[in-house]
């Protein structure tokens, strides 16, 4: 891999740009502006996120989906050159 593509930028980049947003991002933001835990009257936590979970897993899933489309065009369009396994 000498040179990467404008394809390639896209993909590496987009995707880890989007799990590190769904993860490190939206978490840094629950901590600092997220809503308080409270307890219950019955002794239950109540977790209210800030970002709702299904756009967070979303955005993390969507980045894990480029980086996947990306490893199986990169194999399909240049197949390991050693297959004596």
């Amino acid at each position: 891999m000498t040179q990467l593509t404008t394809a390639e930028r896209i993909a590496l980049y987009g995707g880890g740009g989007l799990l590190l947003i769904g993860t490190l991002g939206i978490g840094l933001l629950e901590i600092v502006a997220g809503a308080p835990h409270p307890v219950s009257g019955e002794g239950q936590i109540v977790h209210e996120t800030l970002v709702p979970l299904t756009v967070r897993s979303s955005i993390m899933l969507l980045g894990l989906l480029l980086w996947g489309a990306y490893a199986v065009s990169s194999v399909a369009r240049e197949p390991p050159a050693d297959t004596s396994i």
